[in-house]
Order: structure tokens, then sequence, then C-alpha cells
């Protein structure tokens, strides 16, 4: 997966992250951050913050050799902080032998010893977040890439009662849906999936995770909507390098357990890293915020 590494740093340096936070390394000041000495995250917040205010946290979960701050930049996410006033942070996940990152999605994705407590780890760093900064305990949300799509998974299920609402860009869930804690409170979940993904394929892989729309139907049954009704939303336009409005959107939100609901946006022809437009961070931050406790 290095070409993950090595497309996310093309889009950093043709600009796609510019902005927000990128202040922050251009000038003397040292960048926000939570964590600890021992697994530090950086911290991103609005210039005009105003501890008086209440926030949406967002955290971004990035892929598999990657890390936060190129992740958040790949997805243009920082261009957002100060227009629709929200906390972000953005974590990196532990260092394996080959000096790559990781998170414990899970087996397959991508700790298959689970050496690491990921769940622990990040629902530790919300808490800090809440207790550093006026976070509304309403308005928690991940998007996670790849593995860290995987990872957002794993944190709708062992972590239900910290996060709102989930997007997962090219990920999957537990192969098995037992290995799913039942969650405590119901999570909206968001996937958005290339059909030419050949990293993660679209259709799944047998005996490792699930296909993208198995993965939203789990989740929508989860929180009660009835998978058998779901709605065409339309298309969109998040990759100006497809031909049209490439991007096919359906929701599960018939029968749902109030205020939650589920679903998939198909980006057809779409790859496992596809070089969105700003569309995506506009997007999936207008669909996270319309979801609340």
């Amino acid at each position: 997966m290095k070409n993950l590494i090595s497309f996310l740093v093309l889009a950093m340096v043709l600009g796609c992250g510019d902005g927000g936070t990128g202040g922050q390394e251009l000038s003397a000041d040292p960048p926000l951050v939570i964590g600890g000495d021992e697994r530090p995250s950086e911290v991103d917040i609005p210039t005009d913050y105003d501890p008086t205010v209440s926030y949406p946290l967002v955290m971004v979960l990035h892929g598999f050799g990657a890390d936060g701050r190129i992740e958040t930049g790949y997805m243009q996410l920082f261009d957002f902080v100060d227009e629709k006033q929200f906390v972000l942070v953005f974590p990196d996940g532990t260092l394996n032998d080959q000096g790559e990152r990781f998170w414990n999605g899970t087996a397959a994705c991508c700790d298959p010893d689970g050496s690491v407590d990921d769940v622990g780890y990040l629902s530790g760093l919300i808490e800090e977040a809440k207790q550093t900064y006026n976070i509304d305990p309403k308005r928690v949300y991940l998007i996670g890439h790849s593995n860290g799509g995987f990872m957002s998974f794993r944190m709708a299920c062992e972590a239900s009662e910290l996060i709102t609402a989930i997007v997962s860009l090219a990920g999957s869930t537990f192969d098995d849906p037992a290995d799913c804690a039942p969650a405590t409170v119901p999570v909206s979940v968001l996937a958005i999936h290339g059909t030419a993904d050949a990293t993660i394929p679209y259709d799944g892989r047998p005996g490792f995770y699930p296909g993208a729309v198995e993965t939203v139907e789990r989740a929508a049954t989860a929180v009660g909507c009835d998978i058998g009704s779901p709605s065409d939303e339309g298309s969109i336009d998040l990759v100006p390098g497809l031909e049209g409005a490439e991007t096919d959107k359906v929701a599960y939100s018939t029968g749902c357990s109030e205020g939650v609901d589920a679903a998939l946006w198909t980006i057809n022809d779409g790859s496992h890293i596809p070089f969105f437009s700003t569309a995506f961070a506009d997007m999936t931050t207008d669909w996270l915020f319309s979801r609340s406790r």
C-alpha cells in the first residue's frame, strides 16, 4: 500500500490540503496537541474559537501507511474548520515493524494479532478533547479512509456511546457480524466506496470483510432501518477526473430509530484513493453535522 503514501503526499504538494491548520505549519507557534507524550494527536480549531461556544468534533482516521495530517489534507478538511466551525482531531496510528502506521480495525485490516487497543486510545482522545475544548457531546463524528474506515466501524461497534455518526471511505467492517458488539447507542453510518477499488474491493473479500452494500445494510439493520426500502437520492460529482455526476447516493431512512440512519455513496469507476474536489469535505461534513443526538 505504498501508493497510498505517495498519492497523499502528491495531493498535499499540489495544494489539496492547503489552508486551515496549514497556518500552524508555517508559523512559529507549535501545533495544538492532545493525547500525552506517548501517542500525541494534533488538533485544529477555528481561528475565532470561542470557549463559550459548543463545537462539533470531527476525528480523521488515516489509511494504512499514511498519517493524520496527510490524510486530513488529502480530504481537504482543513479548509472547512473556520467556515463550518468545528474542532478537528487527526491522530496517527501505531508504527508496525516496517515503519507503516496502522489502526486495529479488524483482523483483516490491519492488526491481525490484535496487539493495539485503538478503541481505548481513540475513546481517550475524544474524552480529552471534550475536557480541553468546548465540545458538544451530541455531535462527535469520525471520518476514516481504508484502514481508518475499518477503525471507524469498530468504534461504532464498541464505543457507540461516544460517537454520533461515521463516514467510511473505502473501508469495511468485521467479516463475522457477531464480532461487532451490539451498539449501546445507535450510530448513523455513511459508507463511500468506489466500484474500481482494487485494494478494498467494492464487493468485499469473502472470509475477510463484506462488500459495501452488505456493510451498509448491516449498519442500517443495527439501527432499525428497513433495508428493503432504500431511497434513491440521485447523483453527485465528487471526483473531477471521472465523467459527470459519478457518485450515486442511496439512503436507508425508513423505520430507523429516531435520529439515526445509514447511507451508501457509490463512486462509479472510483479507485481506492479518488482525487476529490472540495465537494467531498463539504458534503460529508454537511451529512455528519445534520446528525445529532
